[in-house]
């Protein structure tokens, strides 16, 4: 019997994509976090970071902020259980994907290029979080008798 067939074996590879996709989701949660922060606190600098036309008035940046807050916050039973809450998992993936989506399209028929920095962070990790969760539940399918 090879090692890959073996119980003991696949539980921990289901216990190490568990914490491979835990780790990759708390930065994305972190960091998502922050940029929501700092439209909240001050639109103008996250403007200028993302070579964004400033906005006005100053308050749609920061409703903005504060529904990407919520999403995050939304996000968490996700995070906390991602095999048991997959529902937070799979609509949070794929809602990145839209969003990206979204600011790629916003970015080229709106023509404001600063859009491209949301679709490529949003997209990026809709990828690899996409990948992640797959890789997470097939190794948790294999790890049950």
């Amino acid at each position: 019997m090879t090692q890959t067939l073996s119980l003991g074996w696949t539980q921990a590879e289901a216990r190490s994509r568990r914490s491979s996709y835990r780790r990759l989701l708390a930065v994305n949660l972190v960091l998502t976090a922050l940029v929501a922060l700092l439209a909240i606190v001050s639109p103008a600098t996250l403007a200028h970071l993302l070579g964004l036309p400033a906005a006005t008035p100053s308050a749609w940046p920061r409703a903005w902020g504060g529904m990407v807050l919520l999403a995050v916050l939304l996000y968490l039973p996700g995070w906390f259980e991602p095999v048991r809450a997959r529902w937070a998992n799979v609509v949070g993936i794929a809602g990145r994907g839209g969003m990206a989506l979204l600011y790629l399209l916003v970015a080229l028929c709106g023509d404001v290029r600063g859009f491209l920095w949301l679709a490529l962070y949003d997209g990026g990790f809709a990828a690899a979080l996409a990948v992640g969760y797959f890789r997470l539940f097939r190794a948790e399918l294999m790890s049950r008798p």
